[in-house]
Order: C-alpha cells, then sequence, then structure tokens
C-alpha cells in the first residue's frame, strides 16, 4: 500500500467584482484544490483551469483520478513529475490537463520542502526573499466603473489595465482623469490587426503606458512579428507562450514572456524556461489566473527570478481560504519563512 494519498477538492471562488477581459465576463471560478499527505506531512496545490486552454474543473478531476495510488512512491527529484504526470495520461487515455499537473506537482514540493524542514524557496536557492510589485488588474467596465476601480486600489502603485475593445483610447483617457501612475495593458488578443496594434500602441505610448501583453492573437506569429519590428512599447505574450513554444521564435515576437503556472503545468519547468529566456535577451514576468493563495504563493517563489509580476488573483476573490504570499507597504510580493510552499489556511 502506498504511504501517500491524494485527495482533492472543487472550490469555487467568488469574485469582489465581476471580471472582465475582451473574452468574456466571469463573476466566479471553479478551482480544483490539492492535498498529498504522508508521514504526517500534508502539501497542498491548486489547479486554476481556463476555458481559453480548454480546461474546467471536471477535467482536472478526472486527470487526478487517473492517478494510481503508488504514482509518488518512487519519486525522489522533482523533475521526475513533469514527465511521469503525461505518462500516466497517455497510459489511461486521460487528457494531460496542465492546470492538474500545477497543482499536483505544487502539493509535492509543498509536502517534499515540509518534509526537509526548509522554505522551497531556500532549498532553491532563490536571491531574495522579496519579488518585484504585483500589478493590480482593471477589467473592462464602463469607464466611470474602471475609474472607481483604480481609485478603490490607490494603493497599489502599478495597475494592468484590460483593454481590447472599440473604446479603448476612451478606456486609457478615463483612466488617466484619475492617475498618472504606470500602466500595463492586456488586450487579450483583442486587436484585429498589425495597423490597428500599432496604431494603438503608439497612442498609449503618449500616455505611460509601460508595456502591452498580447495585442494580436497567438496564431498570428508572422503579424507578432512584424509588430514587434514597429512597436515603440516592449511586448509581452501570454496567450502565445503556453509552455513548449520555440523561445528563439518567441524572441523574435516579444521582449518579455509571462509565464503562468496553470499554462505551463509545472514551477521545476517554468525555472529551466526563466534561465533559457534569460539568455535570449527576454525579460520574464510571473502571471496568474483568479487563483488563491496557494497558487499565487507557488507563483511568488517563480517571481523571486522575474522582472515583472502580476500576482493578484488572490486579492481579487472575496475570501481567500488560504494565506501565504505577503505584500509589503511597497506591494512587493514577500514568501514567507515557513517550511514548504508557506500556506496555511486562514
Amino acid at each position: 500500500m502506498s504511504r501517500f494519498r491524494l485527495e482533492y477538492e472543487k472550490v469555487s471562488l467568488s469574485l469582489k467584482q465581476p471580471f472582465t477581459i475582451s473574452r468574456g465576463t466571469k463573476s466566479e471560478v471553479n478551482n480544483v484544490i490539492v492535498r498529498l499527505s504522508a508521514d504526517g506531512v500534508t502539501g497542498v496545490g491548486e489547479a486554476a483551469p481556463n476555458s481559453r486552454y480548454d480546461e474546467d474543473a471536471e477535467k482536472v478531476a478526472n486527470f487526478l483520478e487517473a492517478l494510481p495510488n503508488s504514482f509518488f512512491d518512487d519519486i525522489s527529484h522533482p523533475n521526475q513529475l513533469n514527465e511521469l504526470l503525461d505518462e500516466v495520461a497517455t497510459r489511461n487515455s486521460v487528457p494531460s490537463v496542465q492546470s492538474g499537473k500545477a497543482a499536483v506537482e505544487m502539493a509535492w514540493l509543498d509536502w517534499y520542502a515540509q518534509n526537509q524542514g526548509q522554505p522551497l524557496w531556500k532549498l532553491w536557492n532563490a536571491p531574495t526573499t522579496r519579488g518585484p510589485q504585483t500589478s493590480y488588474t482593471i477589467g473592462l467596465d464602463e469607464i466611470d466603473i474602471m475609474q472607481q476601480k483604480v481609485q478603490d486600489a490607490r494603493e497599489f502603485p502599478i495597475y494592468k489595465v484590460k483593454l481590447g475593445t472599440g473604446r479603448d483610447k476612451a478606456i486609457i483617457r478615463g483612466i488617466r482623469e484619475v492617475t498618472d501612475k504606470p500602466i500595463r495593458v492586456d488586450a487579450n488578443e483583442g486587436w484585429a490587426s498589425v495597423e490597428e496594434a500599432s496604431q494603438m500602441i503608439r497612442f498609449l505610448a503618449d500616455h505611460n503606458i509601460e508595456l502591452v501583453e498580447q495585442p494580436l492573437p497567438a496564431s498570428r506569429f508572422e503579424d507578432l512579428v512584424k509588430l514587434k519590428k514597429e512597436s515603440v512599447l516592449p511586448l509581452c505574450a501570454d496567450e502565445s507562450f503556453i509552455g513548449d513554444e520555440s523561445l528563439e521564435e518567441i524572441a523574435q515576437a516579444f521582449d518579455i514572456i509571462n509565464i503562468k503556472l496553470m499554462k505551463i503545468g509545472s514551477m521545476t519547468k517554468a525555472r529551466n524556461v526563466i534561465t533559457k529566456a534569460r539568455k535570449l535577451g527576454l525579460k520574464i514576468m510571473i502571471g496568474c489566473m483568479i487563483e488563491s493563495s496557494v497558487a499565487n504563493t507557488a507563483g511568488a517563489i517563480l517571481a523571486l527570478w522575474a522582472d515583472y509580476a502580476d500576482l493578484d488573483g488572490h486579492i481579487l476573490i472575496k475570501e481567500d481560504p488560504y494565506q501565504g504570499v505577503m505584500l509589503d507597504e511597497y506591494k512587493h510580493l514577500i514568501v514567507s519563512e515557513r517550511t514548504g510552499l508557506g500556506v496555511v489556511n486562514r
């Protein structure tokens, strides 16, 4: 009999306000909390599946159910997990769900580091315990409501503003009426052509915009390459970078990659990607879906090696059931001295 016990729980996380991007609106998300127990220690992980990548909580559950009881018994190093999880999915004819893989690895890493009596960041020799400042996301809405959202989040030094609509210029002008703080723009694939994107970027450059995330659909690689040559602002890959794309090609179209655990499926894989991306001159952003402090704490550990952070998912929900990553007065991410990921029940 395996000494490990894997359990999971589907959880609905309600948002403080409806969250709208160019693809739609949500008022709650259905995530999956994973717990891995052995030797009196329990590690926790979280899956935040996203429909953009054809994932949902039911697919995560099916993936977890396919894992045999003995799966964890022969794992001694985290580098083994990602490949073995894919093998299990193939053997059981179950789709390999990236967010589910991320949750399982997260739980194992939390368990492993707790068992070693160390914080994970310390085992990984992190250069610091203080990450970048996180941005705070302003979802699409009526302009006066978006203005109010900015004012309600006045303690944050950087905003990420969702665009990709026919009224983007009016939105930016409206937000600039209430704040002069730096803004990062995320179009979520919402602009239709190189011409439209290039024109919008020139407009944004005149309004103290720091960078532009995913201006065109990920399927339009050649257009993205052309746009980078014309762009006066740095471009960040989100939907264009899931995790297995050629970083050499990504570097032709973008200046920054947004690594999200729910896309890439693995903290250890993300660390390897960060190392390779830096050699190619790419900067790193660590982002998130709508997540609790479980997944956002895992993201914060990765952000210790990053240039930018967009880890506000746990701030956008009404009742975060966990606590882990902290923010200092300047909204820099601070990881915990607790063992494992540093996550505890609230």
